[in-house]
């Protein structure tokens, strides 16, 4: 690795160091958040149909991925745990699914062919980077779109627009998904930014934004498209 390239292998946030701890996460956040809901929401968001070449970068426990790989040609699946990787390869294996590969990897080292994907979908893994980083992960999603291909982006961003940093963030944290004090965390050590940066890293990569909704004040979903 060159001296000035970001080591997105770092674990930044809570690491799970076994298949038996993220088994109990994917549990657990089940319990506030409906899963299948947001799956057909991020599937309509990205137009995916049944001959959709699909990218998913942080996939996580890989409940996007499977729905995905049920629903479309093939899948690639990528995430710097390898524990996170074991558990969704175990998942979709339960289920059947031959069509998804899984890759240990980020946004900045996944491995890819240019204009082949139909589809990129990354949910709550991007404020891992810095705004720096960003740039580049998004002009390497650009890149790795077909001509008028969709990446939908969903993930904690800010809106500093008004008001005292102090008053908007203790709003946010009555809204907190789980933990107050993980997302006092988040707030505090990760690398979200501020959603006018957001929608110039997403311009200047390449796409044009097609809808930005943003739920409690901080959960953005992006559909965006690559184009020509």
């Amino acid at each position: 690795m060159k001296a000035f390239m970001h080591d997105e292998f770092k674990q930044l946030g809570t690491d799970y160091n076994s298949v038996a701890e993220v088994s109990v996460y994917d549990q657990r956040m089940r319990k506030f958040r409906d899963i299948d809901a947001e799956n057909h929401k991020t599937a309509a968001l990205a137009k995916l149909s049944s001959d959709s070449r699909v990218l998913e970068i942080g996939a996580g426990t890989g409940a996007f991925t499977r729905f995905a790989a049920a629903n479309c040609r093939d899948v690639k699946a990528v995430d710097i745990s390898n524990v996170m990787l074991e558990y969704a390869a175990a998942q979709a294996d339960k289920e059947g699914l031959s069509n998804i590969s899984f890759e240990r990897s980020g946004f900045l080292t996944f491995q890819y062919k240019p204009g082949y994907f139909d589809a990129v979908i990354s949910s709550l893994a991007l404020h891992h980077l810095s705004d720096l980083w960003k740039s580049v992960a998004l002009r390497r999603i650009c890149d790795s779109l077909r001509p008028g291909g969709r990446l939908v982006l969903i993930d904690v961003v800010f809106d500093l627009s008004g008001g005292e940093p102090e008053t908007y963030f203790g709003k946010l944290l009555d809204y907190a998904p789980g933990s107050r004090d993980e997302f006092a965390r988040h707030i505090a050590e990760e690398l979200s930014t501020c959603n006018w940066i957001m929608t110039g890293l997403l311009e200047r990569a390449g796409f044009r934004i097609l809808s930005d909704e943003c739920i409690n004040d901080f959960l953005h979903f992006y559909a965006c498209e690559k184009q020509s």
